[in-house]
């Protein structure tokens, strides 16, 4: 493929990605700002359940708990929208020839814009309200890469499974209702019985959510077998993502 038709390409995604955000707030009064207003009620409701009614003893649990809320919002949102993506799109999915990965890939730039805006409007109002924080951006860089490459990798699988298939959808939504407490978003890893732990790590998002609070927390927060699970089930499902959404898209038409 050319120059010009990769920068084609790239153009459409963006603009879909657009697309996709006007979607998502279009109806909304307070718009764009329910990107950050939803992660910020979940921080004020689950550090008063955790912290004050359950006395979960955790030191700094609000920038404890907001470092594992924007990465697993990020994942959640994303993988609930992107696999009904190719659907919601049938209308040029049948009318135009394109590489049909751009959809997935916007849906995931979509929810990566959502991420980086909550992500420096939290990081303001942590410097305003002198929470203490120890910051390092290599580490929340690393847990970023890899968490779209694990959530773009799912997404090209579930979304090419739900346009055959229609109940991939619900059966996503129902899975991310518990892997979201198989994650240590709200508790620690330190919670977790040491005789579960190697099966507990074998969740991608522990290691991507250890890496990313270690960004916040430093690197007493990183369990680095975690993340090197992480890293090679991230890049293992992107693989098969790409393999298996390459397979399938040739019928993606007649489906839709």
């Amino acid at each position: 493929m050319s120059t010009k038709g990769y920068a084609k390409y790239v153009w459409l995604a963006w603009i879909l990605t657009l697309r996709e955000l006007k979607g998502r707030y279009k109806t909304a009064v307070l718009g764009f700002m329910w990107a950050f207003v939803n992660p910020l009620i979940q921080l004020l409701v689950l550090g008063l359940v955790f912290s004050i009614f359950l006395k979960v003893q955790v030191p700094n649990y609000p920038v404890f708990l907001l470092s594992g809320l924007l990465p697993w919002t990020f994942f959640s949102s994303a993988l609930t929208q992107g696999t009904s993506s190719l659907i919601n799109n049938r209308d040029i999915i049948k009318k135009t020839f394109f590489p049909r990965q751009v959809i997935p890939i916007s849906t995931v730039a979509a929810s990566l814009i959502n991420f980086l805006v909550t992500l420096i409007i939290f990081l303001i109002l942590i410097i305003l309200i002198s929470l203490p924080v120890s910051f390092n951006p290599l580490f929340i860089i690393l847990a970023l890469f890899l968490l779209i490459t694990l959530t773009l990798g799912l997404i090209l699988t579930t979304s090419s499974l739900e346009i055959y298939y229609r109940d991939v959808s619900f059966i996503v939504q129902a899975l991310v209702l518990v892997w979201f407490y198989l994650t240590p978003v709200i508790y620690p890893l330190s919670f977790v019985p040491e005789k579960y732990l190697a099966i507990y790590k074998l969740n991608p998002m522990v290691g991507i959510v250890s890496l990313f609070r270690g960004g916040f927390l430093g690197t007493s927060q990183l369990s680095l077998d975690a993340v090197l699970i992480s890293a090679a089930e991230a890049v293992s499902l992107l693989i098969f993502g790409l393999w298996i959404f390459k397979k399938r898209q040739i019928y993606f038409p007649d489906w839709v």
